[in-house]
């Protein structure tokens, strides 16, 4: 019993750290799937036609919300540690 107490405690110490490094690699994955994404859309956007250009700013815009999120959450997760 004592033994489980004491993993217990070691799972419990551990998980905030685990959950930043986690989070961290998170984030970056985003960023750079965000920033891939806009590369490529600056450089297809000479070639697309007006409907295809609102369809890649509306991509565009639902990145930047998510990317605003993220942000967000990381100032919540990184304010509680």
């Amino acid at each position: 019993m004592i033994t489980s107490a004491q993993e217990l405690t070691e799972i419990a110490d551990e998980l905030p750290q685990k959950l930043q490094n986690e989070w961290s690699s998170f984030k970056e994955e985003v960023i750079k799937e965000s920033e891939r994404l806009k590369k490529k859309t600056n450089a297809s956007k000479e070639k697309l036609s007006k409907e295809e250009i609102n369809k890649e700013d509306s991509i565009q815009i639902q990145i930047d919300n998510l990317r605003s999120k993220v942000i967000d959450i990381n100032k919540d997760i990184e304010g509680r540690y």
